[in-house]
């Protein structure tokens, strides 16, 4: 059966494209911010922390328009079914939270062994 199709439907497809877009950018911003304000000491740390960033900030762009277009197609020609992606969002907060850890746990060692050749 063909589903009515409300205006607002269109305009929450927008929204969340935009929602997408927005922390995509906003990742992106602090992973510049990282490479800009890094210190010399840690320049090589920061400078892999923020080029792994990078990537997954346009993940996320790509992502979003890829979600954007695929729904407004499933919206413009009415097919039945579900109109969500319940595997992406999940993909990318798990490639964030290892790129997290992965900084969580060097940033630890750094710690750990700077305290050491301090006693």
């Amino acid at each position: 059966s063909v589903q009515k199709i409300e205006p607002k439907i269109f305009f929450a497809n927008e929204r969340t494209f935009l929602h997408w877009l927005h922390a995509g950018i906003t990742l992106y911003t602090i992973s510049a911010g990282i490479l800009v304000f890094s210190d010399e000491d840690e320049s090589d740390w920061a400078h892999w922390y923020a080029m792994a960033l990078l990537p997954v900030s346009l993940g996320f762009c790509l992502y979003a328009l890829h979600v954007f277009l695929w729904r407004a197609d499933r919206i413009k020609t009415r097919i039945p079914g579900r109109w969500d992606d319940p595997r992406g969002p999940y993909i990318l907060g798990g490639v964030i939270v290892l790129i997290l850890l992965i900084n969580f746990f060097t940033k630890l060692a750094q710690i750990w062994n700077y305290e050491r050749t301090e006693l």
